[in-house]
């Protein structure tokens, strides 16, 4: 490029460019076949020269589609920089400009999007906005680039203007080359305010459009990436974020996919026509309602989409329930008996005074240390916690038979029962441990 032509440019002398031109008519149009990609029109965009700018469009339009040897055009570098004036000046002298992608399928939004140019993405959004809907090439919006570079002010923007586009939803939950959704990554990236505003229920959040439970190309939901990331850092704002998914109905992929099933199978048998029940069948349906196996679940469920806060009061509470009742079989109303005065005023020696004290009091144990089970299940090493819960649950069997007016043999048939539930269950961890030793001398 003529060195003149150059300074005049970072200058922004418009006096010197009509001079250069008067000496070279062609100047510019020889410029344009050089081989060298970047012209006058993309130094004047970078340094802000806007009478420039409107200079050369007036003298050589073709400048303004032109890339330079990054894949840029002048808009792509002003929408960069941030200068409003000049990407004013440039979409209306062609508002299709906006569309125009570089090498990496970036647009102008593109661009403002990642430096967080609030402005320039009203001004793109104003003259164009179908923009939103493009995507690099590696399938991201200008929504996903303003979450991947921490531009929340450039988010907030863009979302307030989509609100008014038909394809708002298609352009929210839109998956980038990974299947992550916008809000996949502000969970990854631990974006608080962005979350709010996607899912936080408050004036302008976009919860009815967000599908919370789509899984990316690895099979996770965000609430899946939410629970990676309080299990490897389990900082107070993976908590939060987890709270935030949770009250606005998240749940894991494993749970999506039962949902999903179970919709399936409801649509199949509300479109076959099923035989009228019998008395039989509407008694076995009555049955399976009471499947423990499925109520188990769905306590666990419920448990595993309670917050960490939630599980940790459930935990303590549970905990305090256990610690009073095992005490109180052990210390029972009026002591047990230890003499051999059986006129004495003594609970454990009266069985009409001991089942009205001992069916409450071993409910509330036992209904404790399935709430300590459904709260551990995600704990590591649960396994060994179980195996210390179950522990416990037998020594009170043991305790109870042996302090309760029961007959000799049954003590010993009953001890003896729990004794093998135990040893059978303590197996089962020694296999699970040994598998895990060779998996581990294996590595």
């Amino acid at each position: 490029m003529n060195p003149r032509l150059v300074e005049a440019t970072l200058k922004g002398d418009t006096i010197e460019l009509q001079r250069l031109r008067e000496e070279d008519s062609h100047l510019l149009e020889r410029d344009s076949l050089a081989s060298y990609p970047e012209t006058a029109l993309h130094i004047a965009s970078m340094c802000g020269q806007k009478e420039f700018v409107r200079t050369l469009l007036s003298l050589g339009p073709d400048f303004a589609i032109r890339l330079d040897k990054d894949g840029f055009s002048a808009l792509h570098i002003a929408s960069a920089k941030g200068f409003v004036e000049i990407v004013r000046e440039l979409l209306t002298f062609r508002s299709e400009l906006a569309l125009l992608k570089s090498r990496d399928g970036r647009t102008s939004l593109h661009c403002a999007a990642v430096t967080g140019r609030v402005q320039v993405i009203k001004e793109l959004q104003g003259f164009c906005p179908e923009c939103m809907v493009d995507v690099t090439l590696r399938g991201e919006t200008a929504l996903h680039l303003a979450v991947k570079y921490n531009q929340f002010q450039a988010f907030k923007a863009m979302l307030n203007a989509l609100s008014k586009h038909l394809n708002i939803k298609d352009i929210l939950n839109a998956g980038d080359e990974d299947g992550n959704t916008v809000l996949h990554l502000a969970i990854a990236r631990k974006q608080i305010q962005t979350v709010k505003l996607l899912l936080g229920g408050d004036r302008g959040s976009q919860r009815e459009v967000v599908c919370i439970n789509v899984t990316n190309k690895s099979g996770l939901t965000a609430l899946d990436v939410s629970d990676v990331l309080q299990q490897m850092v389990g900082e107070p704002t993976d908590f939060m974020l987890r709270d935030l998914l949770l009250r606005a109905g998240a749940l894991r992929a494993s749970e999506v996919e039962d949902i999903d099933t179970a919709q399936v199978y409801q649509r199949q048998i509300s479109v076959t026509a099923l035989p009228p029940k019998t008395p039989r069948q509407f008694l076995l349906n009555g049955i399976s309602l009471l499947n423990p196996l499925r109520f188990w679940k769905t306590l666990a469920k419920e448990v595993k989409n309670s917050s960490s806060e939630t599980q940790n009061a459930l935990l303590v509470v549970a905990v305090l329930i256990a610690t009073i009742t095992y005490q109180a079989i052990l210390s029972p109303p009026n002591g047990v008996y230890t003499g051999d005065d059986y006129s004495a005023a003594n609970i454990s020696f009266n069985l009409r005074e001991f089942l009205p004290f001992m069916v409450p009091n071993s409910i509330g144990f036992f209904v404790s240390l399935a709430v300590i089970i459904l709260v551990i299940d995600d704990f590591p090493l649960k396994a060994l916690l179980g195996i210390a819960v179950r522990c416990l649950a037998a020594s009170y069997i043991c305790g109870l038979l042996l302090i309760g007016p029961i007959d000799v043999n049954a003590t010993h048939s009953a001890l003896i029962t729990v004794g093998i539930i135990v040893f059978i269950d303590f197996l089962r961890f020694s296999c699970w441990l040994f598998k895990r030793w060779c998996a581990f001398t294996c590595q």
